[in-house]
């Protein structure tokens, strides 16, 4: 047994772990161990050297701030122990400190990793380096090898006598180019092997050559039983002892040597698995780009940055390999929607960059709208559809830059504010206000590890009302955040960064606790009312979330009947078989399940009918402009429809105006939700409502 793990170790390879910090050498061995590495550790840059030089690993996870060395000193001399070899270096940085990725990569760093660590993502990131490090390595062996054959036995020699045009060769020709010699004995039959292309060019020097008295240097396309090779060709007038009538050089076959330095060229600048460009290869595209607008002077530039939000999860449900398949398909699509000259580029695990030219600043932006339009469509893989939700950042030229790293690092600062507010496209700031906005976010960051602890967090409570019974009927509980003292803090500006941080299960779960213990007061005093509860992705996709729900409602004491799971459509649809399942549990369970923000996705009608849900909740941005859009009233009919056919309950959200409401009901809306009835609110204040509304002779407000 432990002969095969030590085999797959060997075979898996040997890597160093460099890290002051014993929990995290811990946690990185812990990891990375379970996949069959081979682990080294070092508690400091000096240890780390001295391990380097001695152990060769193959790969380093390199930490940046430590005691006795810091890293970027220890990469630097492992760099020059390792001479050309190559070794992979990954430097542990911190997730917003770009001065510290740029010293890691001007120290030898080949790749960075951000702290805190993504631990799903880790082991991907340590196989691709693995896997780019050992080919790198093979090119470079096979073009040193190749120098040497060259220069022991390779290089031949020719000879061309002027007053008959006669050549002779040595016998290497026939070994570098697989032409006897004997085929060129004279100049016309040379010039006959030559490639069409190239023959018009190598008979002008020639002739020039026989005219002055001046060098040859040519390379051209020799036809040859073998195909087609590549020749190099030098030489010069005279020799020792000549009349002055012979030309005497030397010919050298670089086929192989032009191949293989294409591609060490292109493996320098693209990507291993989507063969697109890289982002050295994207930062010279927009600097050519910069050079042609500033020669035309006209035109725009935009730089967007693309990032898939959570692709972790899709890579964990679908494996690595599909989700590779599923990067290679998204390059794809990205490579099929841009125009000559855009350019793209894979510049991160799971983030794309587009380089977009338009006559002007809003054409730009209008054509990145429409690019990421189209990648929300949905991706066919493994026999069903997968959809994916982008965090793009924009920067143009000239209003947020003129250099190429400037632009590129304006759109990732741009992208990244996108993901932490939950927004899919976010426009470049000035640079004193990106600074500001990213230690914002970093303070609420940190108050938030703290919030659930200090019970910061409460809820508030939208009611909703039956049109017909004219009553209050039902909930959704809205989560809420004062913070000590920037006050109310918007969900939209909170919720993305608890799922950033990875609180949002905790959170998740206080709010289920929270509005079940609400709903069991509320039913003790005589209030029959249905309280909607969001589930975050995180606790939709937890395999223990059914005994947990339930084991939360038994304890507070609520009945199961009055709690009313909400989930987006998005997330039911990304694995329908299990949801189906999943939701039928929760049914016999007497729970009931709604499915939020409708209309917004890419529901299946096949799936949708056989979702075992109890409500439809019509998205706002169909009743906002009701009255005024007909799309909108056939769309809200149609779900109506299809809600009455299957006895499901129906809710308007949104719902802000007299004659709002009374289109949605005309329509056969069943309940409304949204300002007109009330605004999020607390206990007290929905008690209140709720008696207000079952007085004999209240009228509902669409009467």
């Amino acid at each position: 047994m432990m002969a095969d793990l030590d085999a797959r170790q060997e075979h898996r390879g040997r890597l160093l772990i460099v890290d002051d910090d014993h929990s995290t050498r811990q946690l990185l061995r812990g990891v990375l161990a379970r996949q069959g590495f081979a682990i080294i550790e070092a508690r400091d840059g000096a240890e780390a050297v001295r391990l380097f030089e001695q152990q060769r690993p193959e790969l380093v996870l390199l930490d940046v701030m430590m005691p006795v060395m810091d890293g970027f000193e220890a990469c630097f001399r492992m760099r020059v122990i390792d001479h050309d070899q190559g070794t992979p270096v990954i430097m542990l940085t911190g997730a917003d400190d770009m001065q510290a990725i740029d010293s890691a990569f001007n120290a030898g760093a080949t790749d960075f990793i951000t702290k805190p660590i993504n631990w799903t993502l880790l082991t991907q990131r340590v196989r691709y380096a693995l896997r780019a490090g050992r080919l790198n390595r093979e090119v470079r062996q096979n073009r040193l090898r190749q120098t040497s054959a060259r220069r022991i036995a390779r290089l031949a020699f020719w000879e061309w006598r002027l007053t008959d045009d006669s050549l002779h060769w040595s016998d290497d020709l026939e070994a570098l180019t697989g032409i006897a010699g004997q085929r060129f004995s004279h100049l016309h039959e040379f010039l006959a092997a030559i490639h069409p292309d190239d023959r018009g060019r190598a008979q002008r020097a020639l002739n020039l050559i026989r005219e002055t008295e001046g060098q040859l240097e040519l390379e051209l396309r020799l036809i040859a039983d073998g195909g087609e090779r590549l020749v190099h060709l030098v030489g010069e007038r005279g020799g020792h002892g000549s009349d002055g009538n012979l030309f005497v050089g030397a010919f050298q076959d670089v086929t192989d040597m032009r191949r293989t330095a294409a591609l060490v060229d292109h493996l320098a600048l693209h990507d291993e698995l989507t063969d697109l460009g890289n982002r050295r290869l994207f930062l010279r595209q927009i600097g050519d780009a910069l050079k042609s607008i500033a020669a035309d002077a006209g035109g725009a530039l935009l730089v967007g940055w693309i990032d898939i939000v959570s692709f972790h999860r899709h890579n964990d449900a679908l494996g690595e390999a599909v989700g590779d398949r599923l990067l290679t398909e998204i390059a794809h699509r990205l490579q099929r929607l841009l125009l000559s000259p855009d350019a793209v580029a894979r510049v991160g695990g799971d983030d794309f960059a587009l380089l977009l030219h338009a006559p002007d600043k809003d054409a730009a932006i209008e054509r990145l709208e429409s690019i990421l339009f189209s990648l929300r469509r949905p991706f066919h893989l493994v026999e069903q559809d997968t959809i994916l939700t982008f965090s793009s950042g924009i920067a143009c030229f000239p209003d947020h830059g003129a250099e190429a790293n400037q632009l590129l690092t304006q759109a990732q600062e741009a992208q990244r504010l996108a993901r932490v507010q939950g927004r899919p496209v976010v426009m470049a700031a000035p640079k004193a206000d990106s600074h500001a906005a990213f230690s914002e976010t970093l303070a609420l960051e940190h108050a938030l590890h703290e919030a659930l602890d200090r019970e910061q967090f409460f809820l508030l409570y939208q009611p909703q009302m039956d049109l017909r019974a004219g009553r209050i009927v039902g909930v959704e509980s809205l989560l809420r955040w004062r913070h000590p003292t920037l006050g109310l803090v918007p969900p939209s500006r909170f919720i993305p960064l608890l799922e950033n941080l990875g609180l949002i299960s905790a959170v998740g779960q206080w709010v289920l606790e929270e509005a079940c213990r609400q709903s069991c007061r509320w039913t003790q005093a005589g209030i029959d009312l249905r309280v909607g509860i969001n589930l975050s992705p995180q606790q939709f996709l937890d395999a223990a979330m059914f005994e947990r729900i339930l084991e939360t409602i038994q304890r507070v004491g609520a009945r199961p009947a009055s709690i009313e799971l909400e989930i987006t459509e998005s997330l039911a649809m990304q694995d329908p078989a299990s949801a189906i399942g999943l939701l039928g549990r929760l049914r016999n369970a007497e729970i009931k399940i709604a499915i939020d923000d409708f209309g917004i996705g890419h529901s299946s009608l096949e799936y949708l009918l056989r979702f075992p849900i109890d409500t439809i909740k019509i998205d706002q941005a169909f009743v906002r402009n009701i009255t005024r859009v007909q799309a909108d009233r056939a769309i809200v009919r149609a779900v109506t429809a299809i809600g009455q056919t299957l006895g499901l309950s129906i809710i308007a959200e949104g719902v802000e105006t007299l004659r709002q409401c009374d289109f949605v009901e005309a329509l056969g809306v069943t309940e409304i939700q949204g300002y007109l009835i009330g605004k999020p609110m607390e206990p007290a204040l929905i008690a209140a409502l709720y008696a207000d509304f079952i007085r004999p002779g209240t009228e509902t407000p669409c009467l």
